[in-house]
């Protein structure tokens, strides 16, 4: 079953371990072609990040450092002149023992809290959005 071919170059190949090489690709592409299948369907059960909700995400984060890296850091949960935001939804709860959620955070933010003013009348509802959104991901 080997054989070897030559070429004008002078090269020779072998055509045995080529042949079994092909013949080996051939046998487990359907196995690869099924998992990448099974992986196709597991991605349709999480949710895609679409390019609006990026856009938020970076919108947040611009206004955030406009309106609130003054008084927070992002990148701990040290104490600024409010607290550190890092991972604020993984702690579960505001320094009140309140849950965080979407929504707990917004009111926090259009009411305000013990030092920090409400942005009710000068944030709109969508830059509150906005902001949550990037606060989520700290």
């Amino acid at each position: 079953m080997e054989r070897e071919l030559c070429g004008k170059s002078g090269k020779c190949k072998n055509v045995g371990t080529t042949l079994l090489l092909a013949l080996a690709l051939i046998a487990i592409l359907p196995a690869i072609a099924d998992s990448a299948q099974g992986l196709r369907k597991d991605l349709g059960t999480r949710p895609a990040a679409t390019a609006s909700a990026v856009q938020q995400v970076v919108s947040g984060r611009e206004l955030f450092h406009r309106q609130c890296a003054s008084c927070h850091f992002t990148d701990t949960t040290a104490q600024k002149i409010g607290p550190g935001l890092k991972r604020l939804y993984s702690r579960l709860t505001f320094s009140d023992g309140k849950k965080v959620t979407d929504a707990s955070l917004s009111k926090w933010i259009e009411a305000g809290g013990k030092n920090m003013p409400g942005f009710k009348e000068s944030m709109k509802p969508e830059q509150i959005r906005e902001l949550v959104s990037y606060i989520r991901t700290l």
